[in-house]
């Protein structure tokens, strides 16, 4: 199980790597005083292997065969994941949905070795702010043949993507590493 001292760690790196304090628009068309760019931790080597680790630690238990998400977002915490697994003994693929079909070739949606029909899968993204990227993911995923076995996100914005999904997931549990109050405490 992940350790304080790695919550603590990663926790600081996204407090002072991550998170913009400006007003921006977010994907979901919200307008919000602050930004979250988890990838400038993610795709550190430091922060991947945190947050690789802390995923892991959530889901190992629920045995996945594969550990995939909505590209970009998701794309460095699928690698961060399957490492971390592999770390651990275990061979978990990673796969990226994409944000449209390929229109040539196979025309798929996801991309990977996403193993055959009723394989376990976790489906993973940065930040949850509205839902809409994890709903794509987790309707891709089944759509592939995924069953999926839990979600998990970086950094959950608190502003309702959690309940948005909770017909998606279908039961499946939604782990969190951080929520926008561990990271802003009262400053939002």
């Amino acid at each position: 199980m992940t350790d304080t001292a790695t919550r603590d760690r990663l926790r600081t790196l996204l407090v002072q790597h991550a998170v913009i304090r400006e007003s921006v628009v977010l994907s979901s068309g919200r307008r919000s005083s602050y930004y979250v760019d988890a990838r400038q931790v993610l795709l550190d080597p430091e922060g991947a292997a945190l947050a690789g680790r802390m995923a892991w630690d959530l889901v190992a238990a629920t045995e996945p065969g594969a550990v995939g998400g909505l590209t970009m977002g998701a794309d460095p915490l699928v690698c961060a994941a399957t490492a971390a697994a592999w770390q651990d003994g275990r061979r978990v693929t990673g796969f990226f949905v994409r944000k449209e079909a390929k229109k040539h070739g196979l025309q798929q949606w996801i991309e990977g070795p996403f193993i055959e029909e009723g394989t376990p899968v976790v489906v993973v993204d940065d930040v949850l702010t509205s839902g809409g990227s994890l709903r794509i993911a987790l309707e891709k995923a089944r759509q592939a043949g995924g069953r999926v076995v839990g979600a998990v996100v970086v950094i959950d914005r608190e502003e309702g993507g959690r309940e948005a999904i909770a017909d998606v997931l279908d039961g499946a549990p939604l782990h969190a590493l951080f929520t926008a109050g561990d990271l802003l405490g009262s400053d939002r």
